[in-house]
């Protein structure tokens, strides 16, 4: 094979390759993030501090939609609060779309919000299951992690009593996470401990 044939073949290769990228990425990146939606808005904030603002835009929409679909998760004094993070969000993915946000603390601003509400939606939800008698270590669970992220996204620090119940449940994690339901006297602390650490950097945000 002279060398005019393998510079042919070389090109023709590549091109393939190059082709078959944007089809690889657009099949496994959605799928990355649909149980989390704080992964996504990671990606979007590392995608809009890059430059790349349309994939932002994508990701910040899909987490959009994952947030407002939790409104049928939660208990119903919470259903509002859940779609209104999400309608916060869609709309920041809006705004960096059409080039009105532009700079890098908008989205973490936001994004601390949309965790803060977040995670008072899963705390009245925890409320309403012990009220009811049923586990709320689940939804205490998901609160103090969006509560966690608010802080992250927010440069605050978490309070030390909601600390103390998140490494609390933690520790728990194996038997709570079974369904087996730890004392109430137990469940309280962490109830009592997310929800002020939820309170306070509330008042910071």
């Amino acid at each position: 094979m002279n060398k005019t044939h393998i510079s042919i073949l070389s090109s023709v290769v590549v091109g393939a390759l190059i082709t078959g990228i944007p089809a690889l990425a657009g099949q496994t990146a959605p799928s990355k993030f649909t149980a989390d939606p704080d992964k996504t808005m990671a990606a979007a904030h590392e995608s809009f501090v890059k430059g790349d603002t349309k994939a932002a835009a994508d990701g910040i929409a899909q987490a959009a939609d994952y947030v407002k679909k939790q409104s049928a998760k939660v208990a119903d004094d919470s259903k509002e609060g859940m779609k209104r993070a999400g309608d916060e969000l869609a709309k920041l993915g809006e705004g960096v779309k059409n080039g009105t946000v532009k700079s890098e603390g908008e989205l973490k601003k936001t994004f601390a919000k949309v965790d803060h509400e977040m995670a008072t939606c899963w705390h009245k939800t925890a409320e309403s299951s012990q009220k009811a008698g049923k586990d709320s270590t689940a939804a205490l669970k998901k609160a103090g992690s969006a509560l966690q992220n608010s802080a992250k996204w927010s440069g605050h620090q978490v309070s030390e009593g909601a600390k103390a119940s998140m490494s609390a449940m933690k520790k728990a994690g194996k038997a709570t996470g079974e369904g087996a339901k730890a004392g109430t006297e137990e469940v309280n602390k962490w109830f009592k401990g997310i929800g002020d650490g939820i309170e306070d950097l509330g008042k910071k945000l």
